[in-house]
C-alpha cells in the first residue's frame, strides 16, 4: 500500500525542525523575519501587479473611449454637415418643376445644376449631388445623366414607398456616378400637399470616411473601425484590405470589459487581434463606430513589469535561499546584512516606480555638439520613431522651425533652464505641439560641455481646439464668410506683401442698392436670406486666393490679391451682373430682386496701411450709388 503524503514529508519536516531549533535565538528570528520579508515582498508584488494591470486596462478604456467620443463628433459633425446641405437643396428643389424638369439650359436650371456642382466643394467629402423626381429619375445632376433611373435602389424605393421618412442613409455600394465604394445620403422633399416631389440625393466616397479615421494615436496594433447597424465595413484605419470594405464584419467576441460604460473586449474577424474598445452607435444615423486599444500594445509595458518582476522573485527567493544559509552559517551578522539588502531593495523598487510613473518625454542632449545621446521611448512616440534610432540626430532637425531650438540653445548657455515654451516638432508628415523645459545638468559655471535634460508635454489637441476657436472668431456667423476681424488681419497681411514686393493689389467695396426697403417690406429674415445669397454670390464668382468678407450690415469687401485696377473693375461687373440675374425666390414664390453698388479701388505708392484703400473703394461706392446706383465706379479713373 502507498503511504499518505503527509508521511513522505515526516524526515524533512523532521530535519527542518532539528536545525531550526539547533540554531541560536536571534537567528531563528532573523530566519522567520526573512522568510515573513519574503512573504510579503511577493504579496505585495502580486498586489501592485494586480492593481497595475487594472490601472493599464482602466487608462486604456478611458483613452478608447474618448478617442471614440471624439471620432463620434468627427462623424456626427459630417453627417449634420451633410444633412443640413440636403436640407438647403431641398428647399430650392422643392421650387422646382419635375414633371417635366427645366432645361439644362435655361438660367434656373442652369443656377440648379451649377449649384449642385459648386455646393460640395465645401463638403469635399460629398463626391455628388443629385435630385430625383418623384419616380427615382434623375431631373438635375451635375454628374449623373437626365432620366437615369435609380429607382432600383432598394433605399430609393424606400423613400417612394414611405416619403414620411425625413432621411435614408444606404449601406456601402458600388456608386453609379463615380463607380467607386460609397454610401449615400437621400432625402425627400414633399409638396403642399404632402405628396412626393423629389429626392435629394448626396453620394459619399467610402475614402472619405477614411480620412476621418486617421490622427488617432492608438498604438502599434490599435485600429478605428466604422460601419452601419448591419455591421457592413464602411471604413477602417489601418485598412489592410480594400477588399473588406463593405463586407461584413460582426465581432466573433464581444463582451463589456467591466472598466468602462460602452468599452468591450473585441476580437476583430479582420486579424484576430483582442483590442479594447470603445464603441458608439450614433442616435441620428445608422453608423456604429470603435476604437480599439490592442492588449499587446497597451499591456506591453505591464507584460515587461510582470517578467521583471518573476526574475526579482525567483532572484529574491534564490538571495533569501542563500541568506537564510549565510545566516544558518553566521547568525546575527547575516541578520544585518539581509535587513541592508532589504532595504536597497525597496529603495530602487520606489526608484523604478518613479520612472516608469513618469508622463513625459525625456531626453538627453550633448550641449557641445548638440546631438541626442538618449531619449525614453514616450520622446520616440511623440516623435514617431523608435528610440535608439534617434540617438546621434540633432534635436533641431526635429523642429518644424529648426531656428526655434537654435534660439532656445542660446537661451540656456545665459539661463541654463528653460520653463513651458511651445514649440511644433515633426511626427513623420504630420505636427504635433509640445511644450517644452529644459535644463542644463551638471552645471559648473561653464555650459559648455555639459548635457542638456528636456522634457516634452504633447498639447497638440490644445493647440488644434485654440486654432479652431480662433477661426471661428473670425467667421460671420450669418454668411459664413470672413467677418471685420479677419478682414483687417488678413487683409492687412496681404496689403503689406504687396506693398512690400511692388505687386498689384486691390479692393472691392459692395453694398446692396435699397437693402432698408427689402427689410420694411418683407422682414428682416428675408433680408438675411438677401445677404446669404449674396454672400453665395460672391464665393462662386470670385477667384480662389481672393477674400470675400461682410464687413457690416449690407457692406461686403473683395480682397484681390494680384489685381489691378483694370482687372478689378471686370471682377466687380461679374459680380454685379451675377445679382442682377440671380433674384431670390421666397417659399411663397415672391420673386426678391435686388442689385448692389460697386467701388473699386487699387493700392497706390502712397497708400500706407490697408485703411486709406478701404477709404478710397468707400469713396467709389458712394459715386456709385449717387449716379444710380447698380453700377461700378472706381477710383483714381
Amino acid at each position: 500500500m502507498s503511504c499518505p503524503v503527509h508521511d513522505w514529508l515526516t524526515v524533512p519536516k523532521r530535519l527542518i525542525a532539528y536545525y531550526y531549533h539547533a540554531l541560536p535565538r536571534g537567528t531563528r528570528l532573523a530566519m522567520a523575519g526573512v522568510t515573513l520579508l519574503l512573504v510579503l515582498v511577493a504579496s505585495m508584488t502580486i498586489w501592485w501587479l494586480q492593481n497595475s494591470h487594472q490601472s493599464a486596462g482602466q487608462r486604456a478604456a478611458a483613452e478608447a473611449d474618448n478617442a471614440a467620443r471624439l471620432l463620434e463628433q468627427r462623424v456626427l459633425a459630417t453627417n449634420r454637415e451633410i444633412d443640413l446641405m440636403l436640407d438647403d437643396i431641398a428647399r430650392d428643389a422643392a421650387r422646382m418643376p419635375m414633371a417635366p424638369p427645366l432645361e439644362w439650359s435655361e438660367p434656373t436650371g442652369f443656377e440648379a445644376i451649377m449649384m449642385l456642382r459648386h455646393k460640395p466643394e465645401r463638403l469635399p467629402h460629398v463626391t455628388v449631388l443629385t435630385i430625383l423626381d418623384p419616380q427615382g429619375r434623375v431631373a438635375y445632376s451635375a454628374k449623373a445623366n437626365r432620366g437615369d433611373n435609380f429607382s432600383d435602389l432598394p433605399f430609393i424605393r424606400q423613400l417612394i414607398a414611405n416619403p414620411s421618412l425625413r432621411l435614408v442613409i444606404s449601406p456601402p455600394y458600388t456608386l453609379r456616378t463615380t463607380g467607386k465604394l460609397g454610401t449615400v445620403f437621400a432625402r425627400p422633399v414633399l409638396d403642399d400637399q404632402g405628396k412626393l416631389h423629389a429626392i435629394v440625393v448626396a453620394g459619399v466616397h467610402l475614402d472619405a470616411w477614411q480620412r476621418h479615421l486617421t490622427g488617432i494615436e492608438l498604438g502599434q496594433y490599435g485600429s478605428v473601425i466604422l460601419m452601419d447597424t448591419q455591421y457592413r465595413l464602411i471604413a477602417r484605419e489601418p485598412l489592410t484590405d480594400r477588399a473588406s470594405l463593405g463586407t461584413q464584419v460582426q465581432p466573433s467576441q464581444m463582451q463589456p470589459s467591466g472598466l468602462r460604460d460602452q468599452t468591450y473586449f473585441v476580437v476583430s474577424p479582420l486579424d484576430n487581434e483582442r483590442r479594447l474598445s470603445g464603441v458608439r452607435k450614433l442616435a441620428e444615423y445608422p453608423f456604429i463606430l470603435g476604437v480599439g486599444l490592442s492588449e499587446r500594445d497597451y499591456l506591453a509595458e505591464w507584460r515587461a513589469a510582470l517578467l521583471v518582476c518573476v526574475f526579482g522573485m525567483i532572484s529574491l527567493l534564490a538571495f533569501g535561499g542563500w541568506l537564510m544559509y549565510l545566516l544558518w552559517q553566521s547568525g546575527r551578522h547575516a541578520k544585518l546584512l539581509a535587513e541592508r539588502e532589504a532595504r536597497l531593495a525597496a529603495q530602487e523598487s520606489r526608484m523604478r516606480s518613479m520612472v516608469e510613473a513618469s508622463p513625459c518625454a525625456l531626453g538627453l542632449i550633448d550641449f557641445t555638439h548638440d546631438r541626442i545621446r538618449y531619449v525614453n521611448p514616450d520622446m520616440g512616440l511623440l516623435f514617431g520613431m523608435a528610440a535608439e534610432d534617434m540617438a546621434g540626430k540633432e534635436l533641431a532637425e526635429l523642429f518644424v522651425r529648426p531656428e526655434e531650438w537654435r534660439a532656445c540653445r542660446k537661451a540656456l548657455h545665459e539661463a541654463t533652464t528653460l520653463r513651458e515654451l511651445e514649440y511644433a516638432v515633426r511626427n513623420g508628415d504630420s505636427e504635433r505641439w509640445v511644450i517644452l523645459s529644459a535644463t542644463v545638468l551638471d552645471g559648473d559655471g561653464d555650459s559648455e560641455g555639459d548635457d542638456v535634460l528636456v522634457s516634452l508635454i504633447d498639447v497638440t489637441s490644445r493647440h488644434v481646439r485654440e486654432t479652431r476657436l480662433s477661426h471661428e472668431a473670425g467667421t460671420d456667423s450669418l454668411t459664413g464668410l470672413a467677418n471685420r476681424r479677419r478682414f483687417f488681419e488678413r487683409g492687412s497681411e496681404t496689403f503689406e506683401l504687396a506693398r512690400r514686393h511692388r505687386r498689384p493689389f486691390s479692393l472691392l467695396m459692395i453694398d446692396i442698392d435699397h437693402f432698408k426697403q427689402v427689410n420694411d417690406i418683407h422682414g428682416h429674415a428675408v433680408g438675411d436670406e438677401v445677404l446669404v445669397r449674396l454672400a453665395r454670390l460672391l464665393e462662386v464668382t470670385l477667384r480662389q486666393g481672393d477674400l470675400a468678407v461682410r464687413l457690416g450690415g449690407e457692406e461686403f469687401v473683395a480682397v484681390l490679391p494680384e489685381t489691378n485696377l483694370e482687372h478689378a473693375i471686370e471682377a466687380a461687373e461679374r459680380i454685379r451682373e451675377a445679382v442682377e440675374n440671380a433674384p431670390l425666390t421666397l417659399e411663397d414664390g415672391t420673386l426678391i430682386e435686388f442689385t448692389v453698388s460697386v467701388g473699386a479701388a487699387q493700392m497706390q505708392e502712397d497708400d500706407k496701411e490697408l485703411q486709406s484703400l478701404l477709404i478710397a473703394a468707400d469713396a467709389a461706392l458712394y459715386r456709385a450709388k449717387a449716379n444710380g446706383r447698380n453700377r461700378v465706379e472706381a477710383d483714381n479713373l
